[in-house]
């Protein structure tokens, strides 16, 4: 059995936030305006399968030798968890998510 690393000190810089609203932001589809940097500075802990992880990192190998992308496994979670609110946001019982849940995709 692997043990799971401990968490270690937060980076410097890091600030809880405090707006508690429990909304998400709406996917920007794209970078942000004028160049900017997105600040990530939430942590979350979810449980994966060792395939999915396996070709979690396949993906990004990929698309950082195919596509020339510099990306990370963070940006593809990221991305994939936009796509998905927004489809639940747009599609509600019939959006990809419900389907794939209850077996229905």
């Amino acid at each position: 059995m692997r043990r799971r690393p401990k968490a270690g000190p937060a980076p410097s810089g890091y600030q809880e936030s405090g707006s508690g609203s429990g909304a998400y932001p709406e996917p920007a589809g794209g970078p942000p305006a004028g160049g900017e940097e997105e600040e990530y500075n939430q942590r979350a802990t979810f449980y994966f399968s060792e395939d999915q992880l396996l070709k979690l990192e396949v993906v990004m190998l990929r698309l950082r030798t195919e596509q020339r992308l510099k990306v990370g496994k963070s940006e593809i979670m990221r991305a994939a968890l936009d796509f998905i609110l927004e489809d639940y946001d747009r599609n509600r019982e019939n959006c990809w998510l419900v389907r794939r849940i209850t077996g229905k995709a």
